[in-house]
């Protein structure tokens, strides 16, 4: 299922089904390009606490977050485009011909009139049942939340459903409700990373290059001290090898002057 954005949309792959009667009213279902049409908003302020709707059976009411007319801009064409669809096919819709004025003058706009210099105001559906909400509600980390997370000037976007054109006696309009929230919590305004994120893999290899180094500099230190050891050791043999010579010599020395005193 594909999510449209409201910026990216082409009205011809608006499709319209013929109206079918529901109880005390008709309704034509509206699909865009063969789908339903799903339609992701830009990020918005809430201007009404979402878990009193229930209790008010009122609507969500947003507002952008600066002077941006550009949703609304969307919401005026999808108006129109209603309007002249109706038009168009209220032949076979309806048996008649009803004059664009009389068929404009009975569609309720979803763009609400807005005033000079004034944020543009939209008012959207919440699907209710059994007093209990129905669309899900996630943060910007797509964990579910509780509807007492959306309040009064709350950043949020929607996933609206376009449904359909709802005709009822005197008046129609387009039925369209809230299918998902994203709540933009200030508590993950700042995404804060729980474990150790750096990327240290260039400096382990300068320490590993380090490391090889003094390790490099400790063989050749252990080497040399093995090189001074075997010439230690060759001293102290050549060392033991002079002292047995002069221990012979020595000797040699008493015995001659032994046999000198003998002719004395």
């Amino acid at each position: 299922m594909s999510i449209f954005k409201y910026n990216e949309l082409n009205f011809n792959k608006v499709k319209y089904d013929s109206p079918e009667k529901n109880g005390v009213f008709y309704y034509s279902s509206i699909s865009y390009d063969n789908e339903p049409f799903l339609l992701q908003t830009p990020k918005m302020i809430c201007k009404n606490n979402l878990s009193e709707l229930i209790e008010k059976k009122t609507n969500l009411e947003i507002e952008p977050l600066n002077m941006d007319f550009s949703f609304y801009d969307f919401l005026v064409n999808l108006d129109d485009k209603n309007i002249k669809e109706t038009f168009k096919n209220n032949t076979n819709w309806f048996g008649k011909e009803i004059p664009l004025e009389q068929i404009s003058d009975m569609y309720k706009r979803t763009s609400i009139p807005t005033k000079k210099d004034s944020k543009p105001k939209y008012s959207f559906k919440v699907p209710i049942i059994k007093d209990k909400i129905q669309c899900q509600l996630y943060d910007q980390k797509k964990i579910c939340l509780e509807s007492e997370k959306v309040v009064q000037n709350t950043e949020i976007s929607l996933i609206l459903h376009i449904k359909g054109l709802k005709f009822l006696k005197n008046n129609y309009y387009c039925d369209i409700y809230i299918s998902q929230i994203k709540v933009y919590s200030e508590n993950n305004k700042y995404n804060i990373l729980d474990k150790y994120a750096f990327n240290d893999k260039d400096e382990e290899e300068n320490e590993l290059k380090e490391l090889e180094k003094d390790l490099m500099l400790d063989e050749d230190f252990i080497q040399s001290m093995k090189n001074k050891d075997i010439e230690k050791e060759k001293l102290l043999k050549e060392l033991n090898i002079e002292r047995s010579n002069l221990l012979k010599y020595q000797e040699n020395i008493k015995s001659m002057e032994e046999r000198l005193n003998d002719f004395n």
